[in-house]
């Protein structure tokens, strides 16, 4: 695989996809070389299917723990590892492994507050980005339909303190867009099972529900909606690089770090240091400034 270049990336749903525009950078600076996406397989499948990369696995293949070792496994992991053209690692194990090969290992934490992630991450490995290359490369077809698409909206997250009240989602959000004719429906995923499963809230009748589907199930169901609504999480980060009409909701984590950064979203926030504390008014305003955009 000496044409190949290999992305190791460890994290959620939404640091997968804040990797997008990184990803392009390397298919410009290596049009003929196999891009490897490395990482939590069901995010990474996503970047697979929808083209961002041209091979994805799970990191845990790699046994990148084994590396250091003077053991079988150790050099086969070695081994592999030293057969790609180009390594980009967010663990800084490889390097020291791997001496001879041509590898750039990354901090995937922010040094800052005031600029994308996917920015930072680029200075540290010289890659020259664009923020529009944050969007998956291809999609599915947008059926033909004669009736309104969903809203979708995502109540949960991955840190609870990032995640608005639900009573805000439910009795507030949920109901004014009703009233407007819209019909809803919202993700369920098993953060928000674990914590209080979202189908116990007292939603609008006729609210329909996204449960149990693997990210690339929920992303052929996300590319589908109208509108997206969501928490600082990577549901939202995926809404956005399908390119939904997307708001989201952030709290106590830096927007200007780790808010998708595509033009289609709108992103409304608060100072606070526990959940976001926004109105139903200010998300609807949001919602309305996308009004061109909503399919």
């Amino acid at each position: 695989m000496t044409d190949a270049v290999l992305v190791i990336r460890r994290g959620g749903l939404g640091d997968t996809l804040l990797m997008l525009p990184l990803l392009a950078a390397l298919r410009r600076e290596h049009p003929f070389a196999k891009l490897w996406f490395a990482g939590v397989l069901d995010f990474a499948s996503v970047l697979f299917s929808h083209g961002a990369v041209d091979c994805a696995i799970s990191s845990e293949s790699l046994q990148l723990w084994s590396l250091g070792l003077d053991s079988v496994t150790g050099a086969q992991a070695r081994a592999r590892l030293s057969s790609f053209a180009r390594i980009l690692s967010d663990d800084l194990t490889v390097a020291t492994a791997l001496p001879s090969c041509r590898v750039q290992t990354y901090d995937p934490r922010p040094l800052r507050d005031d600029a994308p992630l996917a920015a930072q991450l680029a200075l540290q490995l010289g890659l020259s980005i664009s923020l529009a290359d944050a969007s998956l490369p291809t999609l599915p077809t947008l059926p033909d339909v004669h009736e309104r698409l969903p809203i979708v909206l995502a109540p949960g997250s991955g840190g609870a303190i990032k995640c608005w009240p639900p009573e805000r989602f439910v009795a507030q959000l949920a109901s004014s867009l009703r009233q407007r004719g819209e019909s809803l429906a919202v993700v369920v995923g098993p953060a928000e099972v674990e914590r209080k499963d979202p189908r116990s809230f007292p939603w609008p009748p006729g609210t329909a529900f996204l449960v149990g589907l693997s990210c690339e199930q929920l992303a052929l169901q996300l590319v589908k909606a109208r509108a997206f609504v969501g928490n600082d999480s990577g549901v939202t980060h995926l809404a956005a690089a399908l390119r939904v009409p997307t708001v989201a909701i952030f709290g106590p984590t830096e927007p200007r770090v780790w808010a998708p950064p595509q033009k289609h979203v709108r992103v409304v926030a608060t100072r606070t240091q526990g959940p976001p504390d926004v109105s139903v008014e200010m998300v609807l305003a949001a919602l309305d400034s996308l009004r061109e955009l909503l399919r």
